[in-house]
């Protein structure tokens, strides 16, 4: 064989062009290689962020629901709450305004009595009540009527009698207020009614005292009372 030194120009040509292609083929192998591997890995690479993303978003959404299940829970268990206090309030109301009923009775103030049918000797005499109909704060024992609380209030007396100048006097302590008069009616029954608002404070007295110094009085006489204010 010839020597490297001995060798023609075309056979040197031909040998460089040989190693030049076994080269340039690996070095292309190994960079299509490379380019497939990248392309490979950015495939996977894509493939592996869309799904991750996906899994992402359902966790999220998972997490939603369940928040949204909690509140809803919440909000139903509020409701629940809301209701339940309204029926309370509701019940609260009736039982105040019971309460406020019985309580306005309770304190309510007056009296309504029906009159001792007798004959009254002398007119510093205190006409007695016969049948209390009604005595709201017992502020009435049968013959005197004893402020409880300060105010007004209205006096009313209807007398029945046959006495001649018969009449009855409501009194206010020892001062006289208005008169039922009957005026001149022997011998047959006549009636004669008066009413008087007063101010009254504590332990102030209200009563009838008889006109004349003899009167009969009839059962069907009334004295009434009541706070107005």
């Amino acid at each position: 064989m010839d020597s490297p030194t001995n060798m023609t120009p075309f056979v040197k040509c031909l040998i460089f062009a040989v190693v030049c292609l076994i080269i340039g083929g690996n070095c292309g192998d190994h960079s299509l290689d490379r380019r497939t591997n990248i392309a490979k890995r950015s495939d996977k690479n894509t493939y592996y962020n869309i799904y991750s993303k996906i899994n992402a978003m359902e966790k999220d959404l998972k997490n939603l629901e369940t928040k949204l299940l909690k509140r809803t829970k919440m909000l139903r268990q509020v409701l629940q709450s809301v209701i339940e206090m309204d029926s309370n309030l509701g019940l609260s109301d009736e039982n105040l305004k019971k309460e406020g009923k019985l309580a306005s009775k309770k304190n309510a103030i007056g009296f309504t009595t029906r009159l001792e049918q007798t004959t009254y000797v002398g007119s510093s005499s205190i006409i007695r009540g016969n049948f209390i109909l009604y005595n709201g704060g017992n502020a009435y024992n049968g013959t005197v009527f004893t402020c409880p609380s300060p105010g007004l209030y209205l006096f009313h007396v209807s007398l029945c009698t046959r006495t001649k100048y018969g009449g009855i006097w409501i009194y206010k302590n020892s001062q006289k207020l208005t008169i039922a008069y009957a005026g001149y009616v022997d011998p047959q029954y006549n009636g004669a009614s008066v009413s008087a608002a007063v101010w009254l404070d504590v332990g102030d007295q209200v009563y009838l005292r008889a006109h004349t110094s003899s009167m009969l009085v009839d059962n069907n006489s009334v004295f009434t009372g009541i706070r107005v204010n």
